[in-house]
């Protein structure tokens, strides 16, 4: 008796797990992990823990890198002009960053040290251009949009709350906040803008 209520309980909860599956067309987002103190913004952890500087600029270079692959593959997939455009000016902004970031940690005699949180920035571009892949015309171009503001989005809070206090050298602070949070932040702007039209 004690196994077939068992099994009946264990069959109701695959059920209920099928039909909301079904209910959303199978696009449930992964619950995000609560990390005690964090953000809720799935990999931001507590804005008390730091990266190394070798760290940041990983995380910035996986960044940059991500966003010139996906911006290269949207100037050929994307049906809009203007977001062609958008995605052209991505890779020319994103490339000259990098550069500049690279000068810096050179500079500052700083190596790039893979981590967490770079290492999570490229497997998230990675996932991103798979799902990119199979879509055309405006459902691409709205995914697309999609998919910037919430990268570009998420990295304003990694930014604002994580590399910025994690940054010992001044310079490397400066570049942070004078740099790459700006062109992050217009990037942001212009993808929110060009959703709102499309």
């Amino acid at each position: 008796m004690r196994r077939l209520l068992l099994g009946a309980l264990a069959g109701a909860f695959i059920l209920s797990g099928s039909l909301a599956t079904a209910q959303d067309g199978g696009l449930r987002a992964p619950p995000t992990e609560q990390v005690p103190g964090g953000t809720g913004m799935g990999g931001l952890d507590s804005p008390d823990m730091t990266l190394s500087e070798g760290e940041i600029v990983a995380t910035v270079a996986a960044f940059n890198r991500g966003e010139i692959t996906l911006g290269t593959f949207a100037q050929g997939r994307a049906s809009s002009r203007a977001l062609r455009e958008f995605a052209r000016s991505m890779v020319s902004e994103h490339t000259e960053a990098g550069t500049r970031m690279s000068v810096l940690a050179r500079r500052l005699n700083l190596t790039s040290i893979e981590g967490t949180e770079s290492l999570r920035l490229t497997a998230e571009a990675a996932a991103t251009r798979q799902q990119l892949s199979r879509l055309r015309g405006s459902v691409f171009d709205r995914a697309f949009l999609d998919a910037q503001i919430a990268a570009h989005g998420e990295l304003l809070e990694l930014i604002d709350h994580k590399l910025i206090s994690s940054a010992h050298a001044a310079d490397l602070r400066t570049a942070l906040q004078s740099d790459i949070r700006p062109m992050v932040a217009a990037h942001l702007a212009h993808a929110r803008s060009l959703r709102r039209r499309l």
